[in-house]
């Protein structure tokens, strides 16, 4: 393994072991501190939302090296890497949906309740965060990297609403792959502490490496998928509070 790919190993898994870390260890105890007349937006979901808006703004001033680094030949051309960057754009779009549907109409036709409702949950998060994402997007329009890799900064009000080249920030596949582990581990936490400490981990880490495909893809910058991240994150626990007030 060159040094930098090695370099792209330890970048991502700490990417990975932060997230999962930080977001499921509440969504862990999420089961006992949730009652249901508990709001549905919470100070700790606007620490998110302004970590990530923060982290992306710093992130502008960065993009651009962060992009070139992921656009090494010695990265691109690995076998490896690629196939595990696929596999990662597909769990975001369209696996969140599909799988979240699957859960649904399985737990439905064998009589699982429990899968019928996670599954119910994750749609409607990724749904939901998704549109969120869309109208910014529209407003924003950011040109993507492949579409102007030469200027972060590109930004036009109104123009991501016709353009999908200039549809770059917030990313779609982040918000989605990160709204679907929220919401699972959220709603698996409910019935078990335990499992969420598992599913946590494992989810994030799988939305994490979405998000790190949508830049070594060159279809993102680095800052519209924290900012996805973000958005995702919040959408999904959202969704499950919701419903704890309207079962």
């Amino acid at each position: 393994m060159t040094s930098i790919v090695r370099s792209f190993v330890q970048v991502t898994a700490s990417l990975v072991f932060a997230v999962a870390t930080a977001a499921s260890t509440p969504n862990a105890t999420f089961a006992q501190t949730a009652p249901r007349d508990s709001s549905i937006f919470r100070g700790s979901d606007a620490t998110i939302l302004g970590v990530t808006t923060a982290g992306a703004l710093l992130l502008f001033q960065r993009d651009q090296v962060i992009t070139e680094w992921f656009r090494q030949s010695a990265l691109q051309n690995n076998a490896i890497l690629k196939n595990t960057m696929t596999g990662a754009r597909l769990f975001g779009d369209p696996g969140s949906l599909a799988i979240s549907a699957a859960m649904w109409a399985g737990g439905k036709i064998f009589h699982d309740p429990n899968t019928a409702h996670d599954g119910q949950m994750a749609f409607e998060a990724v749904a939901v965060s998704s549109a969120i994402t869309i109208a910014i997007k529209a407003a924003a329009g950011r040109a993507r990297p492949y579409a102007d890799s030469t200027n972060a900064h590109n930004f036009a009000f109104g123009r991501g609403v016709s353009d999908g080249a200039y549809q770059s920030f917030p990313s779609g596949h982040a918000t989605a792959a990160f709204a679907f582990a929220s919401a699972i581990t959220a709603s698996v936490a409910r019935r078990s502490s335990r499992d969420a400490k598992i599913f946590g981990p494992l989810l994030y880490t799988a939305a994490a490496l979405t998000a790190a495909s949508r830049v070594y893809d060159h279809k993102h910058w680095a800052s519209d998928v924290l900012l996805g991240a973000g958005i995702g994150t919040v959408g999904g626990l959202m969704t499950v509070r919701w419903h704890d007030r309207h079962p």
